[in-house]
């Protein structure tokens, strides 16, 4: 894998001294309970989406900054790449990340969710992987098994065409077959 390595050393720091939780470029934080978001989620659902928009901008800056931008990304091995959405997500608590490749589709897998929901998790993943790539990217919920949600990730058209198939009823593979011949 060549590219630098997701280190976390240093990803979030406590000053208890002075009640702050910090990322590693001095960025405040704040640690909430996931059933925070959840809550939130039951008489927010555009709420939830904003925050989680929020939570993936910053993460995919993170990457960005460390791989030299955002053409950076881009020019990276995907393997890199992916190692460093997997870390940033992690140390933020959202759960273990890793993308499969299906032909042309790019579906992301997390598993062992702290808020398993679609609207927050989509809203993480899109934001993340577009400020990291500088490009307008979607995650549209495509399948859940088990503790494992998937996510497609691509164009707004696309990701609007999943959610019709979705919508329909239509299996996982289905709708991974279907995509393979639209641009995504």
């Amino acid at each position: 894998m060549a590219g630098p390595a997701f280190d976390p050393n240093g990803a979030v720091r406590f000053d208890l001294n002075r009640g702050a939780a910090s990322d590693a470029r001095g960025a405040r934080l704040v640690v909430l309970p996931a059933a925070a978001i959840e809550a939130l989620e039951r008489t927010q659902a555009g709420a939830v989406a904003a925050l989680g928009s929020e939570l993936g901008r910053a993460c995919g800056a993170k990457i960005a900054a460390r791989l030299g931008g955002d053409g950076g990304v881009r020019n990276a091995q995907l393997e890199v790449v992916v190692s460093h959405l997997a870390g940033e997500l992690a140390v933020a608590g959202v759960g273990a990340v890793h993308l499969e490749r299906w032909g042309r589709a790019m579906i992301c897998v997390v598993t062992n969710p702290s808020v398993p929901s679609d609207v927050f998790l989509g809203s993480v993943l899109g934001s993340a992987i577009g400020a990291a790539s500088g490009r307008e990217v979607v995650a549209a919920p495509i399948g859940r098994d088990g503790g494992e949600l998937r996510f497609f990730i691509g164009a707004a058209k696309t990701a609007e065409r999943v959610r019709g198939l979705v919508a329909q009823g239509k299996a996982f593979a289905e709708i991974v077959a279907s995509i393979q011949g639209g641009a995504s």
